[in-house]
């Protein structure tokens, strides 16, 4: 079955590169609160590389408890029902795929892709996460993303987020110690991210020695803000990591 013709839950979509010059099909997670449309600067970027992109919505986060809380696999989290997600489509791409995600969300990714041991997944990229400081980091966001002005309250509604996305969050070291050897990752990382600084970042992957692992500095870069404000070297960059592990056509 051709890709265009699969029928993509979550609201999925598959935009087709103009000129299909790589074997790989890249799927895209969205960052936390945002929606396909967010991606689309990317998905025009790499469909003009060559590559067929998927797009899909995740399940919002709702504060009230109404979304799904357990995953598949027995774990409660949005981190983990997201996984779900990104695994199930995973299971409907055909052929080979490159995982490119954003923000915390890039944690869920990196269990997708633990699950099924990444056998048909060549590279995967995240920008701008995950934090290996979940609790600071939802701090961060409701300091400057979504503002909270009176501190308890703030600090109440940064512990209930943690929580509400993994109350296990050094899985994540679980996850990656079983990613293949020499496994390609790209980070891509802001250094004047207010949300989840490099720090936060290296705190993921720096024990993980057995990646092939390349970060991508953005000196002057905000919270994923690198592809809108820093193209040439955004793209550069991205477009030279990704086609050293694509196959072309």
């Amino acid at each position: 079955m051709n890709l265009d013709e699969i029928e993509f839950p979550f609201e999925g979509e598959a935009l087709l590169a103009p000129e299909k010059k790589f074997q790989e099909t890249v799927l895209l997670v969205p960052f936390f609160g945002a929606r396909k449309v967010s991606l689309k600067k990317h998905a025009l970027f790499l469909n003009h590389l060559g590559f067929d992109i998927v797009l899909f919505d995740m399940i919002p986060v709702r504060m009230d408890f109404s979304m799904p809380m357990v995953s598949f696999t027995g774990k409660i989290g949005m981190k983990h029902v997201w996984a779900d997600q990104i695994e199930k489509l995973l299971n409907l791409i055909p052929g080979k795929k490159i995982v490119f995600s954003f923000s915390n969300p890039s944690g869920s990714a990196v269990e997708a892709l633990a699950r099924r041991k990444a056998y048909d997944v060549t590279a995967f990229i995240c920008d701008g996460g995950p934090s290996g400081n979940l609790f600071q980091s939802m701090v961060n966001y409701y300091t400057f993303e979504e503002p909270v002005s009176f501190p308890p309250k703030k600090i109440a509604k940064a512990a209930l987020m943690a929580l509400l996305w993994t109350p296990h969050p050094q899985s994540i070291h679980n996850d990656l110690n079983s990613f293949p050897k020499d496994f390609p990752v790209m980070s891509v990382q802001g250094w004047k991210d207010k949300l989840i600084p490099p720090s936060h970042i290296d705190l993921v992957f720096s024990p993980h020695a057995q990646l092939d692992f390349e970060k991508l500095s953005l000196p002057q870069a905000g919270h994923l803000n690198g592809l809108r404000d820093f193209k040439d070297i955004y793209e550069a960059r991205v477009s030279h990591f990704i086609k050293r592990f694509a196959s072309g056509i």
